[in-house]
């Protein structure tokens, strides 16, 4: 009895259920009959404008069949995809070279001037296998100045590699040459202290006012020398030109940086383009007390910059006839000919979304002045194809990045250059590639992946919006509370790394052992956080979301036996526009007779309303 009763029940359900989709799909309006009554002229202007929209919502390889035209845009998004895909492995090759180059260079500049620098620190370990890299003592300061200066006055004689100091110009030109100990740059100095601290007994005095003092260290061959061979020497040597580090200034002193600059040449030969390149290298080094802790932070960093200072050329094969290499001209080649196809594909695409606007001009007028049925916000947004916007957009990155790559190209560059370019390049092939997936729509076999994305999106972002503002609690919560204990939660950004992290289930273990065990409450209290929000986001919120786009793609696959039609919502332009089908066999001549331009709406006229 249960079981029977279950079923009927279930049929009456599938009954409602078609019968609700027929009534969907049953038109509201009978345009058929409103337009028998319409005076010739106003009825020649509907039919001319119904068999427009028919067409204008035809796919391409509809549009193929009835007038047989190559579909000028598929063929340029095919091709942009081949040649855009070759231009960015080109510039792949030369972007890892350049980087290799920038991360080595500040590898041997550490080597080069931090005392007992090891490789152990430059190596991307995790958790980190020792701490900062600090001095403690004003006996290890000594060390890492007197060592700091003896590198930077040794450095061409010293290093395996073509350093030479930023000088105006080089003996006889050639960037080797030996120069004088008079002709280096001295080296500046930065101190960023408070204006003095006095202290006596339980009593003590801040003048916190803010004193940055620049001091350039002109040493002489023998100051140069004493430093060698004594570290105590360069305590004695500073203090001649003003500059201390005595206990008492301990509490003055927040920073110190060393700067100086030197130059190179970067050769790779492994590269398929690579010519030689010199090189301005900014390098500061600073000592960080701005706690007063006792434990000085030293780090080093560089700012590598392209110069046009050595001029000269390289011998290797060139094609026959022609002054530049094969890579070269591939290079080149592969920038016009993407240039060229961003640009007529961007064309091609603002041709059609100016077309369909002034086509959504005629039909609300149609509509409004004619037929007397003002169509609604959702059908005039049927007009604007956010696919052909996405190729414009792309278009326009790709078209800036190429612009970018060439000045690159002919050296004119510095490392932001570099960077915007591969952002623009990058995502404009991002872009490239998902426009595609337009293409695979127009089959029903491929679709149901975008369709699963275009139903679920609305479920989607409400969803989101609930589960992100329960996410920003946990990231406040656990950064205020962790952050001190741990080094996964020191600032916002690392905590929310982190949450994400153990949110896909990395790394769970570490984010456990890094909670510092030295306040026992805290310890406690970001293991039962952990507990509770890999439980609540794993468990509950990510099963839900997963859900939610399960939900989705079982409405759709249930309905594709209708059509793919019957998933859409009807509104009054469709049923103008089905309310004359069109002919079944397209290729038909009566069909291309039909849907000829001159059998058309003159779009030419839009904008002008009709009588």
């Amino acid at each position: 009895m249960s079981r029977r009763s279950t079923t009927d029940r279930s049929d009456f359900n599938d009954n409602a259920s078609n019968a609700s989709s027929n009534a969907s799909r049953r038109p509201t309006i009978n345009f058929q009959e409103i337009m028998e009554d319409l005076p010739h002229h106003e009825r020649e202007t509907g039919e001319r404008l119904r068999r427009h929209l028919q067409f204008f919502f035809m796919n391409p390889m509809e549009k193929w069949k009835v007038r047989h035209q190559l579909p000028y845009k598929l063929v340029l998004q095919v091709l942009k995809i081949v040649f855009v895909t070759m231009q960015l492995i080109l510039f792949a090759e030369m972007r890892m070279s350049h980087v290799d180059f920038l991360e080595d260079t500040t590898t041997v500049m550490r080597h080069r001037f931090l005392k007992e620098w090891n490789d152990d620190r430059d190596a991307l370990q995790y958790p980190p296998a020792e701490g900062r890299y600090s001095v403690y003592d004003d006996q290890g300061l000594s060390e890492h100045l007197s060592f700091l200066i003896n590198s930077y006055y040794s450095i061409r004689n010293d290093s395996f590699a073509s350093f030479s100091y930023d000088v105006v110009s080089h003996p006889s030109g050639n960037l080797g040459a030996q120069i004088s100990f008079e002709s280096i740059p001295p080296i500046e100095v930065l101190i960023d202290r408070i204006s003095n601290v006095t202290v006596n007994n339980n009593t003590y005095n801040f003048d916190i006012r803010e004193v940055k003092d620049t001091k350039r260290l002109n040493l002489t061959e023998t100051e140069v020398f004493q430093i060698g061979q004594s570290d105590d020497a360069v305590r004695d040597i500073l203090a001649t030109r003003g500059i201390t580090f005595l206990p008492e200034d301990a509490l003055k002193i927040s920073t110190v940086q060393f700067k100086f600059r030197l130059r190179t040449i970067h050769y790779s030969p492994t590269a398929g383009d690579q010519k030689p390149e010199c090189y301005k290298i900014s390098v500061s080094i600073k000592f960080d007390n701005s706690r007063h802790t006792g434990q000085v932070h030293v780090t080093l960093s560089t700012v590598v910059s392209y110069v046009n200072v050595c001029n000269g050329r390289i011998i290797k094969g060139q094609v026959s006839g022609v002054g530049w290499s094969f890579d070269t001209l591939l290079i080149g080649g592969t920038d016009i000919f993407v240039l060229i196809l961003c640009i007529l594909s961007l064309i091609l695409c603002c041709r059609a979304l100016i077309k369909a606007h002034l086509l959504q001009i005629k039909t609300s007028d149609y509509f409004e002045n004619v037929l007397k049925n003002k169509i609604t916000v959702t059908d005039q947004l049927d007009f604007l194809n956010l696919w052909y916007v996405m190729i414009v957009v792309n278009d326009a990155l790709i078209i800036i990045g190429t612009v970018a790559k060439i000045s690159i190209e002919f050296q004119d560059f510095d490392n932001s250059l570099f960077t915007l370019t591969s952002i623009f390049l990058g995502m404009g092939a991002l872009l490239v590639y998902v426009g595609v997936l337009r293409y695979f729509g127009f089959f029903s076999q491929y679709n149901i992946l975008m369709l699963t994305l275009k139903r679920s999106a609305p479920n989607i972002m409400r969803f989101m919006t609930c589960a992100i503002v329960l996410y920003a609690g946990f990231l406040i919560a656990g950064w205020v509370i962790i952050g001190p204990y741990s080094m996964k939660f020191r600032t916002l950004a690392e905590s929310s790394e982190a949450l994400f992290s153990l949110l896909n289930g990395d790394d769970m273990f570490a984010t456990f052992y890094t909670i510092n065990d030295s306040n026992t409450v805290i310890k406690v209290f970001g293991t039962v956080y952990i507990y509770l929000f890999v439980s609540l986001f794993i468990y509950v919120v990510l099963s839900l979301f997963i859900a939610i786009i399960m939900d989705a793609y079982e409405v759709v696959k249930d309905r594709y036996s209708d059509g793919l039609r019957a998933i859409e919502k009807r509104g009054c332009l469709r049923d103008f526009v089905e309310s004359n089908p069109p002919p079944s066999e397209l290729g038909s001549p009566t069909t291309r007779s039909a849907y000829a331009p001159s059998n058309l709406l003159n779009l030419g006229r839009g904008w002008q309303r009709l009588e």
